[in-house]
């Protein structure tokens, strides 16, 4: 006999939805004999693969879902729930998603008792309970409130931590990457992101010329650098590794697969890198991240407990989930938030977390 049977709904984006995998890990540990099931969308259906704490995976088309006359293929798309709802007609939905278009889909598959995120009093249609999304808050306490709004106790919310499970072989992949080995620590650098399948908001990178600052620092005190991110990184990856040493062993954007790049991470003793994949791939796999931030907010999104930098430049954060693509994020003609972070106190920060040699020299 189970416990009960769940879906979990995030689509995207990839961080997002590796970030949410914490509710499912917590979900497993209150109801260890309950049936779990996600739905998301199939560029990020890698992130899911092999968790114990799933028992199945719905993948919906991204691609077909965008077009303009994707309605009927949208609501078509919710049959292949239906089969796994007559068997479970009790599941509860966990709805990590605000959207109404989503709530319809579900409701056309059968589902009533949905639990999600509303945008305040009059954001409730389609949800038998709401759970006011705070703008501010870290995104993982908000899970642990659409887990007590499901009657799941959730104790401690710090035991939320998402969940990113490698096999033998995608780790020793990720070691080949590294070799042949070197002496000293081992840096990922993201210096891309701030792209997913339904915008794209380059405010958030921090500028090249200071990643390739940093990158030629972190040389001279002998760390072993390795750029990554996916194909529409590797541009900036190759300019980048242009300017260093041996270019060719540094750049790795764009020639690895998603889980492939997380298994790099895995091996390695920190991540750098903008409010991107990368940083929560390191969140998910336990290793040390430090986040370059501006528009965005730290205190939203970076692992508790990791090193960050949050560029002001008086006006900001100013990402509002709630706003969209109408935003000030999206819509600002210049970075200066993240122009506002120096070279010398990311270097600072990331010798410290990895007690790289020459910190003292490079510092001033």
């Amino acid at each position: 006999m189970t416990e009960g049977s769940y879906v979990i709904v995030k689509l995207g984006a990839a961080g997002d939805v590796l970030l949410t995998t914490a509710l499912a890990r917590e979900l497993r540990r209150l109801r260890p004999r309950a049936q779990c099931v996600w739905v998301t969308s199939d560029y990020a259906a890698p992130l899911l693969e092999g968790n114990p704490d799933l028992d199945g995976v719905f993948t919906f088309p991204l691609g077909r879902l965008r077009r303009p006359r994707a309605a009927g293929q949208f609501w078509e798309a919710g049959r292949r729930l239906r089969g796994w709802r007559r068997r479970h007609p009790e599941a509860v939905v966990l709805l990590a998603h605000r959207s109404r278009r989503l709530r319809a889909l579900l409701h056309a598959a059968g589902f009533s008792h949905i639990v999600g995120w509303s945008d305040g009093p009059g954001d409730t249609w389609g949800l038998a309970r709401a759970v006011p999304f705070v703008h501010g808050r870290h995104r993982l306490p908000q899970l642990a409130d659409l887990l007590r709004a499901a009657d799941l106790a959730t104790g401690n919310p710090a035991r939320l931590v998402p969940r990113l499970d490698l096999n033998w072989s995608e780790l020793a992949a990720g070691e080949q990457v590294w070799r042949p080995e070197g002496t000293g620590p081992r840096w990922v650098l993201a210096p891309g992101g701030a792209a997913n399948p339904w915008s794209a908001m380059p405010n958030r990178l921090w500028p090249r010329e200071r990643y390739l600052e940093l990158a030629r620092r972190a040389q001279t005190a002998g760390i072993e650098l390795r750029f990554v991110g996916g194909p529409g990184d590797a541009a900036l990856s190759q300019w980048l590794c242009a300017g260093l040493e041996d270019p060719a062993r540094c750049h790795w954007a764009g020639k690895l697969s998603l889980r492939h790049t997380a298994a790099a991470i895995a091996a390695a003793d920190l991540v750098i890198g903008n409010d991107s994949l990368p940083l929560i791939l390191a969140h998910a796999l336990g290793r040390p991240a430090l986040g370059l931030y501006g528009p965005t907010s730290a205190a939203q999104i970076h692992a508790p407990g990791q090193p960050s930098v949050q560029g002001r430049a008086g006006c900001g954060p100013c990402y509002d989930p709630r706003l969209g693509v109408r935003g000030m994020a999206y819509v600002c003609p210049r970075a200066r938030c993240m122009e506002q972070i120096s070279c010398d106190e990311v270097w600072r920060m990331a010798a410290a977390a990895t007690g790289a040699r020459g910190a003292a020299a490079h510092a001033g």
